[in-house]
């Protein structure tokens, strides 16, 4: 009966010593996507969508002056230069990037959130 014990938990000891340079995931992983870029004389903006959280889920757009990339855990080499998190009791009408002022802008209008619509957003040059 031990060897049967010891043959059974001899292979999780050691998974569980073992140390990886990967960094370790927080228990819930954000989803990420890239939805739309747009090209302007000088760069190419990114918008990323992603939904954080587990049972209570929110719903954020980053801007990225660089295409991301995005590791296991949802985490991107490079930082937002924009994010804002979005109202779930309202839809998204356009999603502005004002180049001149250096902002970002969501607007909104009556009607209830879509993860649908949100996923195909597009980025709009004020």
């Amino acid at each position: 009966m031990k060897i049967l014990l010891l043959i059974l938990y001899l292979p999780l000891l050691f998974a569980c010593s073992e140390t990886s340079e990967e960094e370790t995931c927080s228990f819930t992983v954000d989803s990420v996507s890239i939805i739309d870029s747009i090209n302007t004389k000088d760069n190419t903006y990114y918008l990323v969508y992603r939904v954080a959280g587990w049972s209570d889920k929110t719903e954020i757009l980053e801007l990225y002056d660089k295409k991301p990339v995005f590791d296991n855990c949802s985490k991107s080499n490079i930082e937002a230069i924009f994010g804002d998190s979005l109202e779930s009791s309202k839809t998204i009408s356009h999603v502005y990037l004002n180049i001149e002022e250096n902002s970002f802008e969501v607007n909104y209008e009556e009607g209830i959130s879509s993860k649908d619509n949100n996923r195909s957003l597009k980025l709009e040059i004020k």
